[in-house]
């Protein structure tokens, strides 16, 4: 997934570049007083890539009542849909907001081995999530590129994120079976990211990448008694948090 992300990005950038290159006036500034808003809006689209992490507990190896044995997961790729609210507090700090819909269908969410299927088996569920991050903008200034005159500038943003999974009280399928979901659906994390700002005519195009890690444990086994399912059980699983790694093109004005 990182591979593609690489080339959507390369790709966005040559196109801007490229955009930019055959505008024929050099020396008009786009948008001279951008800096000056108080605030301003936008949409977002983008794809993002989603996978789970596991701390295995020290009874892991107890392959007892259906606990996992061998536990893996799975990438899944989400396409995003959402809008932006951007504040401004400082000359260059801001506070952007990001409702997001992240559609994918469903979600094979990881592969286990345990005593009831001694071969491997996928573990899916319906996933339609809504994201609600908040963060920190921090920009430079406005600088020069492609005979341009502040035609762009690059950020960083640091923030949190509440996520809703809207399919995790639905069944979950194992194979051609349908068992209880073992994940929670609300998720809170941890978001890094960076991205850069082209300043055209009538509009703003940021191409961002951004990191999310969950440290909220979405694992309904470690607190059930008893077992949530009697085809498998993740009891011997401390914790389970997602990551996610977005692609987002950024509309604004």
């Amino acid at each position: 997934m990182q591979h593609l992300l690489r080339k959507q990005i390369i790709l966005v950038v040559a196109f801007v570049g490229i955009t930019l290159a055959a505008l024929s006036q050099t020396d008009e500034v786009f948008q001279p007083n951008h800096d000056e808003l108080p605030y301003y809006l936008g949409m977002s689209m983008g794809m993002s890539n989603s996978f789970l992490s596991f701390k295995r507990g020290s009874n892991f190896l107890d392959n007892s009542s259906g606990k996992v044995s061998l536990i893996q997961p799975t990438q899944t790729f989400y396409l995003n849909l959402g809008l932006t609210g951007t504040l401004k507090l400082k000359e260059h700090i801001l506070l952007r907001a990001n409702p997001t819909l992240l559609i994918s269908g469903s979600r094979e969410a990881f592969t286990f081995k345990n005593s009831n299927y001694l071969t491997d088996k996928s573990y899916t569920i319906p996933s339609v999530i809504v994201d609600l991050p908040i963060a920190f903008k921090i920009q430079s200034d406005r600088y020069n590129a492609f005979r341009f005159t502040d035609i762009m500038r690059h950020y960083v943003l640091a923030g949190v994120k509440l996520g809703m999974d809207l399919g995790s009280e639905k069944s979950a399928t194992v194979g051609r079976t349908t068992t209880t979901n073992l994940l929670k659906g609300t998720d809170f994390a941890y978001e890094l990211g960076f991205g850069v700002s082209y300043y055209l005519r009538y509009a703003t195009i940021s191409p961002e990448i951004k990191f999310s890690y969950g440290f909220r444990d979405l694992n309904k086994s470690s607190t059930a008694t008893p077992p949530t399912s009697t085809n498998l059980s993740l009891s011997n699983i401390d914790k389970i948090t997602s990551n996610f790694v977005y692609f987002t093109l950024h509309i604004e004005n």
